[in-house]
């Protein structure tokens, strides 16, 4: 395996992801892409930037620190900001990128909430064409960490 995208939405969910897939590209001596992705429709709204260049400015720099802290494990790593919805836009770049593996965290919603809302995990492990690894949300074991086949 040469690549290995972990997909972020920089929250506490997608702490234990990035560090899953991280050691993960340590292992295999793999390239480390740390995406995050720009989903338009969201950006407005309470807390949120109307602006692109503002939510980007926002992101860059939580982005590098991953970054740097992928690559003092050792880990060849760099970011990667798309726009779009995140299942499309996870799985374009994944593609595009030539990632063998995508990795995510799961904010593990049930019931109505989950189909109201969709679910990016379930959506990308639908249409991704590789292996996709779903990590919990840190105060889960990491034994219960799920691949999925391409």
């Amino acid at each position: 395996m040469s690549t290995v995208v972990v997909a972020t939405d920089l929250s506490r969910v997608s702490t234990r992801a990035v560090e899953v897939g991280t050691d993960l590209a340590r292992r295999l001596s793999a390239r480390l892409l740390l995406l995050n992705v720009l989903d338009l429709g969201r950006l407005s709204g309470r807390g949120r930037h109307d602006r692109v260049d503002q939510a980007r400015a926002e992101r860059e720099p939580v982005l590098l620190e991953l970054v740097r802290v992928a690559r003092e494990a050792g880990v060849e790593a760099e970011f990667l900001l798309w726009q779009g919805s995140p299942v499309e836009a996870i799985t374009d770049a994944a593609t595009s990128e030539g990632a063998e593996m995508i990795v995510v965290g799961s904010h593990r919603r049930r019931g109505p909430e989950r189909t109201f809302l969709g679910s990016v995990s379930d959506g990308l492990v639908r249409t991704a064409g590789v292996p996709v690894l779903i990590v919990p949300a840190d105060d889960t074991p990491a034994s219960e960490a799920q691949a999925t086949p391409a």
